[in-house]
């Protein structure tokens, strides 16, 4: 029977709070990993840690099976808490052991991990796509058409991130109010006019009168 008793437990800790933020598990011989801070191998939560602070590798136990450092990565991690789950400080996005445990995330979760790669927090920020590759996306858009539904929750995501705004809307010539919506772009739907997004933007920014008979105003 071949001796599996070489698997360890180890901690990081972030030295600007001193405290435990990511709890792993690995083998004798891949010791390395519990100081392998390859971004392409760590989640982005813990990658802007690293990324704020210098770190200390502790190592908790070492010569032990894989079920056994498995119980103990789920036990530390209950201990200390997940950040995304709003129990405590590992960036840990698992209850530990197979690494898939409770990976399922609350619509709070989703909102916040979807926030903190807006504008220059996404690791896709600056970088210009080559002329081939929008053609491909392109490509891969035609005969494509956003359900309604689609169409509203991509609104209200703008709306979350900052990008969209608001909006009144009154009859241009008595000034009479129509009703207020959550974008431009759900206005004009619900007018029937969607593909004239851009046009009730410029009256929204005092560049147009009226749009099909329609002022916006942004609140």
């Amino acid at each position: 029977m071949i001796n599996d008793n070489n698997w360890y437990v180890y901690q990081h800790i972030r030295l600007d709070k001193n405290i435990v933020f990511y709890i792993g598990i690995g083998k004798k011989e891949d010791f390395g990993r519990a100081y392998e801070f390859k971004f392409s191998k760590r989640s982005d939560f813990w990658k802007r840690v690293y990324l704020k602070t210098q770190i200390k590798v502790e190592i908790l136990y070492s010569g032990l099976s894989k079920d056994e450092v498995s119980e103990l990565e789920r036990k530390l991690i209950k201990k200390h808490g997940r950040i995304d789950l709003n129990e405590g400080t590992l960036v840990n996005l698992t209850d530990g052991g197979d690494g898939i445990l409770n990976c399922k995330r609350s619509d709070e979760t989703k909102r916040k991990l979807s926030i903190m790669k807006i504008g220059d927090k996404n690791p896709q920020w600056g970088l210009k796509q080559s002329n081939e590759t929008k053609e491909k996306r392109s490509k891969s858009m035609i005969g494509q058409k956003r359900t309604n539904e689609t169409k509203i929750k991509q609104s209200l995501s703008s709306i979350k991130s900052g990008q969209a705004k608001e909006v009144d809307v009154y009859i241009y010539e008595t000034n009479e109010y129509v009703g207020r919506y959550y974008a431009i772009s759900e206005a004009c739907r619900q007018l029937g006019f969607l593909h004239l997004n851009g046009k009730a933007s410029q009256v929204a920014k005092g560049y147009r009168n009226h749009v099909k008979g329609y002022s916006f105003r942004y609140v």
